[in-house]
């Protein structure tokens, strides 16, 4: 009986051993995540290289730009005699600019856009613009406005008009007449008093 007691019987569960699948699956994650790490890394150096040769071909190779200019300009009608201003548009054509008069205020705007292409079919793109906005001083008569371009300098004139007062003493007529030159609600009702039809001239 003893021979017969030491035989080892092989031992089966029933139940499916689990921990090979698991760590298969543990395994195979751990793969892909090496492998997304590598391509990450890949498409990092990829664009690092490409932005590289980009700066190092920056006049050959496409590219745009576009920026707000500050135009600069000049108050030229200090004498008083005149309104005058002077900009600086030597970057813009005659047909790039603009000059508004709305009301008593002037509206110059620019836009200027320049495409250079190289015999390698590539090309740079600039877009230059600006606005400014100025007010017509009193005395000046916005119908009179003019506009020229001169030495890359477009130049806004109007002159003023000259008062009539010149500061000496005038006697102001005073008329009598029938009629009224200014009514009010308040007339009507009590009557006004009136001089003759004719009308006449009092001065002092």
């Amino acid at each position: 009986m003893t021979p017969f007691l030491d035989f080892h019987w092989p031992v089966r569960s029933l139940w499916p051993e689990t921990r090979p699948l698991f760590f298969q699956l543990e395994q195979e994650m751990i793969r892909h995540m090496q492998e997304m790490r590598q391509n990450m890394e890949f498409m990092e150096r990829l664009h690092q290289k490409i932005f590289e040769e980009i700066d190092h071909s920056a006049p050959l190779s496409s590219s745009s730009s576009s920026f707000f200019k500050p135009i600069t300009f000049q108050d030229l009608g200090k004498d008083g005699s005149s309104f005058a201003l002077s900009l600086d548009t030597q970057d813009f054509s005659p047909q790039e600019l603009s000059v508004k008069q709305v009301g008593r205020k002037l509206r110059v705007s620019g836009r200027s856009e320049k495409k250079k292409e190289d015999e390698k079919g590539s090309y740079s793109y600039r877009c230059q613009e600006f606005r400014q906005e100025f007010d017509l001083p009193d005395g000046v008569n916005p119908e009179e406005v003019t506009c020229s371009l001169v030495g890359g300098r477009l130049q806004i004139q109007a002159p003023r008009e000259k008062p009539e007062h010149d500061g000496k003493e005038r006697v102001i007529p005073i008329n009598v007449t029938s009629v009224p030159a200014i009514t009010s609600s308040c007339e009507g009702a009590e009557g006004s008093s009136t001089s003759s039809p004719e009308s006449s001239s009092v001065k002092n």
